[in-house]
């Protein structure tokens, strides 16, 4: 199914596709979805903005530059001119490794156009987390940031698979390689598209590897373009007007859909910022009139809890709404992002392997901030019972089960793509309970949930509790084990400032948890601490601090 008419039988290995039989059923329910079988995403994105006569508008801010759609469309075809001179071919993979830059988006899209598969990486790998990305996925050519050079050296001295590596220099690095600017500056700026099919190769993501080693999860062009006009143009409604920002990592598809592929497929703008803070977000929000901010929870808590002052000094009012993905969005968050900054959060469910959000509210709705939302529009979902796969009622807790325009496929990895899919339904490996308005209400990661004397309680549900509490700066909850009763509750606690550990904080706590919700659910041991562990997308690492108290045990 995903290698039909595809033009990259020769450079794919076939082994590391799934069998058809473990492949997730997909349907294109939604007109706009129904692509024609010549597309190439980069040609969508881009090329379509400049045929039409919009290539004068800004594609991207960054720094002090505006990128014009000509401008974009330009770099983009002077790297896939360059990139072909090299000599690769569609089906070859090429590793992507920049922080949040303008040469992000370009090297994904000149990849995409000439029918190759660009491989992002997170600016944070390492050299062994590099060697295995990239000799797991096979990438031939890196292109890098010079300041993010080091671990992929590291890594081709190890399995030495690539055949060139291209660094962009911003900061005067001296190494043996090409040069990115000389090496598109030398290119022509006029390419046609390679002649992919709809269901072709585009992107090759890594998960984070909160769970163990990273897994490669594969894409085509149709989905690509199929998350915009489904997520983005309904839930989203976006317009050529809109100017859309956030701190997501380019290389985590929640970011790229943000950042890159949202905005462009609109002809809208985007002002990417590389190493933001929750700080530069306000100030960007008021330099450049954003009207849409996709981020995680911790960074709307951060710039609430930090920068109440420089919210309240800025003029936030060209916003007009929000995203937050990632980890799950507490409704206290919800209540004072919509207080603060005048707008209401779409909570989206996503993933790597489902490439982006998949369950959401849309903009208008009456939001209900205690759930996520509907499964949007191009979706279908359903709550089952892990064991048996029976769909359940209303109001019982079980494993999502997801269906639509995208759907879990590893990249050489049988054995995960059989756990990861049932009789054609995508797990995403989330607990949900339906209500009865037909809405999805979030309980925990399938590896969150608690079993403590028999009762399952959903770590994610402890701590949106805690963190109504004006001492709790973040949390996180996990199981402990315990001989009497198998696991306990735990949460870990970042107390706000001002704020200090002490045994009356740690009863209050504990009652006001028991006040909210079932008393059973309570966190029996609170530890102090000064941060909490998390990935390069601001995820925070529960898995951590599970083998941190097994490892005590």
């Amino acid at each position: 199914m995903l290698r039909e008419n595809s033009i990259q039988e020769e450079n794919v290995p076939a082994e590391k596709f799934p069998p058809i039989e473990t492949q997730a059923d997909l349907f294109y329910a939604l007109p706009e979805l129904h692509y024609p079988s010549s597309l190439n995403a980069a040609v969508e994105l881009v090329d379509r903005h400049v045929e039409a006569g919009r290539g004068e508008n800004v594609a991207i801010y960054f720094e002090d530059k505006s990128i014009t759609y000509r401008d974009l469309q330009m770099r983009v075809n002077r790297l896939g001119n360059a990139l072909q001179r090299l000599g690769v071919e569609p089906g070859e993979r090429v590793f992507v490794r920049f922080p949040n830059r303008p040469e992000y988006a370009v090297s994904i899209l000149a990849v995409q156009k000439i029918g190759a598969i660009p491989v992002p990486s997170m600016k944070l790998l390492q050299a062994k987390e590099c060697t295995y990305v990239i000799e797991d996925s096979g990438a031939t050519v890196a292109l890098v940031d010079d300041r993010l050079l080091e671990p992929v050296e590291a890594a081709n001295e190890t399995f030495n698979s690539l055949q060139t590596i291209i660094v962009a220099d911003r900061e005067g690095s001296t190494h043996d390689y090409h040069d990115y600017d000389d090496f598109c500056s030398a290119a022509s700026s006029q390419l046609d598209a390679a002649p992919t099919c709809r269901d072709d190769l585009s992107m090759l993501a890594y998960t984070s590897g909160t769970t163990g080693r990273p897994k490669g999860t594969i894409h085509t062009h149709r989905q690509m373009l199929a998350i915009i006009d489904g997520y983005a143009r309904y839930c989203l409604e976006p317009t050529a007007d809109d100017i859309f920002t956030g701190n997501p990592p380019i290389a985590f598809t929640f970011g790229y859909g943000v950042l890159v592929a949202f905005p462009l497929r609109f002809g809208a703008s985007t002002v990417i910022i590389e190493n933001a803070e929750p700080l530069d977000l306000i100030e960007i929000i008021d330099d450049y009139g954003v009207t849409v901010l996709g981020s995680i929870p911790t960074a709307y808590n951060q710039m609430l809890n930090e920068h109440a002052d420089e919210i309240e000094a800025a003029d936030l009012s060209s916003l007009r709404l929000g995203i937050s993905a990632g980890e799950p969005l507490s409704p206290s968050t919800f209540e004072r992002v919509k207080s603060s900054f005048g707008i209401e959060l779409l909570d989206g469910l996503g993933s790597t392997e489902m490439l982006h959000i998949f369950v959401s509210h849309r903009i208008g709705d009456d939001i209900d901030p205690s759930v996520t939302g509907y499964p949007v529009p191009g979706y279908e979902c359903m709550v089952i019972d892990p064991d048996t796969g029976e769909e359940l009622d209303y109001g019982e807790a079980g494993l999502l089960a997801v269906r639509g325009s995208t759907g879990v496929t590893y990249w050489g990895r049988p054995e995960k793509q059989e756990m990861a899919v049932r009789d054609g339904w995508s797990l995403p490996g989330d607990v949900f309970v339906r209500t009865e308005n037909d809405q999805l209400e979030y309980k925990s990661r399938r590896d969150d949930l608690i079993i403590s004397s028999g009762y399952n309680i959903p770590g994610p549900e402890v701590e949106s509790v805690l963190q109504e509490r004006d001492e709790v700066y973040e949390t996180a909850v996990v199981g402990s084990p315990d001989d009497e009763r198998g696991t306990v509750v735990k949460a870990f606690v970042v107390l706000a400032d001002g704020c200090e550990p002490s045994n009356e904080l740690t009863s209050l706590l504990q009652d006001h948890v028991k006040s909210q919700i079932a008393p059973y659910k309570y966190p029996r041991c609170i530890e102090f601490v000064s941060e909490l562990p998390k990935t390069e997308t601001g995820k925070i690492r529960r898995n951590l601090l599970r083998e941190r108290e097994l490892e005590a045990q």
